[in-house]
């Protein structure tokens, strides 16, 4: 994702937990950061681009309800990632 590259679009995205690591700053305070992207990208094309591994279970939140790896992303859309709770 090459930021000058990609201007018409721009998302935030956030990465909780194991996930953080794959943020472009991953010593954000907030594990979060704001990303220029292509026209038409889906939430597997900006976590694949990120390095975040697509095999591994996650919960996808866009524009705070549920989403899915095929779900294309718009300007102003905001991305949250979270791996699935554990209980028992």
């Amino acid at each position: 994702m090459n930021r000058s590259r990609y201007s018409d679009i721009r998302i935030e995205i956030r990465l909780f937990s194991y996930f953080e690591k794959y943020l472009p700053d991953p010593e954000s305070a907030d594990n979060s950061c704001y990303l220029d992207i292509k026209e038409k990208a889906t939430v597997r094309e900006v976590l694949s681009e990120l390095g975040v591994p697509l095999d591994i279970p996650k919960v996808i939140i866009l524009n705070n309800e549920q989403g899915c790896l095929e779900g294309v992303l718009k300007n102003g859309d905001n991305l949250t990632i979270i791996p699935p709770m554990a209980g028992g």
